[in-house]
Formats: structure tokens, sequence, C-alpha cells
């Protein structure tokens, strides 16, 4: 008669028996899957990464006494799109100046939701802080709008209309002066060269 002991013994030797074997056919199953896969990441990781074409965008701020776009050179990536890089263009825009002796011209909480292009013009889609964050008077409203308008169409002279959009509908104005209801030309009246190349 089998021992309590003995039987326990055995119960035991048989889980790991049924282990060992599951572990060995885990293996056989799973291994080409994990080689494979190891291969894939050692070849991602070793394959020269090649670098992403920049560009050279001019975008428009205010100046101090907000009474004229000046122009900023920026780079950024070069994208095959044009409505894609036009949104790249735009959110440099409303990170502002990197020269601390211009203004920004669009509220920094503002968002670019989407743009796109028919025919010779830019549809641009803001989130509503374009609108409600704005800080008012004629000529900031002025100077954000035509920053906008004249940064796209002067980078991109294919097109010639920009129809600013605030959640995804035409607003009357900014902020009370300007009627932005259809598309705009760029204006180029309000544009003044920076204060280092008129000194040169």
């Amino acid at each position: 008669m089998v021992s309590r002991k003995n039987r326990k013994r055995r119960k035991y030797l048989l889980v790991y028996i049924l282990v060992v074997v599951g572990v060995f056919m885990g293996g056989v199953l799973v291994g080409p899957y994990l080689r494979e896969k190891g291969y894939q990441i050692k070849d991602w990781v070793i394959q020269p990464r090649l670098p992403r074409e920049m560009k050279v965008v001019k975008l428009y701020f205010s100046d101090p006494q907000a009474e004229h776009l000046i122009l900023e050179e920026r780079k950024v990536v070069a994208l095959p799109h044009m409505s894609e890089e036009a949104k790249e263009i735009l959110k440099e825009l409303i990170k502002g100046p990197l020269d601390s002796s211009l203004k920004p011209t669009i509220p920094l909480q503002t968002e670019v939701e989407n743009v796109y292009v028919k025919d010779d013009c830019f549809y641009v889609n803001f989130s509503s802080s374009l609108k409600e964050k704005h800080p008012g008077g004629s000529s900031g409203e002025l100077l954000t709008i035509y920053s906008i308008v004249n940064t796209l169409l002067i980078n991109f002279p294919s097109q010639s209309r920009v129809q600013i959009l605030i959640q995804g509908k035409p607003a009357e104005t900014l902020a009370g002066h300007i009627d932005i209801r259809d598309p705009l030309g760029k204006r180029l009246d309000i544009i003044e060269e920076p204060l280092k190349k008129r000194e040169t």
C-alpha cells in the first residue's frame, strides 16, 4: 500500500514534469517568433537614420509698438503635403518670436485644429482661444489676422487667400473690428523690415 508521503512525492513529480514539458513546448513554439523579433529590433537599432530635411520659413510677429509686422526666419521640418507643412508653420507662429524685441500676435493657448487647401485658398481652423483669449484692440486684431495670412501666403506663393475659421466656422471678427467672414489676401503694407536689417 502506497503511503501518503509517497503519493505526495509522485504528485509533485508529476506537476514538475508537466511544468518542464510546458516550458519546453512553449520554447519550441515561441522561440522562432522571438528570434525573428530580435533580428528586427537589431536591424532597427543598427540601421542608420536619415536626417530629416529642414527648410527655412518666414514668420511674422508684431513690433514693440504693435504697429507693424516684422519678419523672423526659422527652420522647420519639411513635410510632403502643403496642408501639413502649413499647420506646422502656424504652430511655430503660435509659439511666438525668438527675438525678444518682437511680440507674439496669437494667444499662446490657441491650437490649430486642422488646415486644408481648396483651389488657391487655405482654410485654417483654430480653437476658440484665438478669439476668447485675444487681448483686443483694432491694431492688435489687425496684426493677429495678417500675421496668419501673410505667414501662410508668403511661404506658399501658389496660394492667394486664407479663410480663418473658429471651431470649424467663419467668425465675424476676432475682437470686434475687422471682418473675417470671407477669405483674405496678404497685406504687404503692414510689413516692416527688421531693425537689424535697416541698420546695416
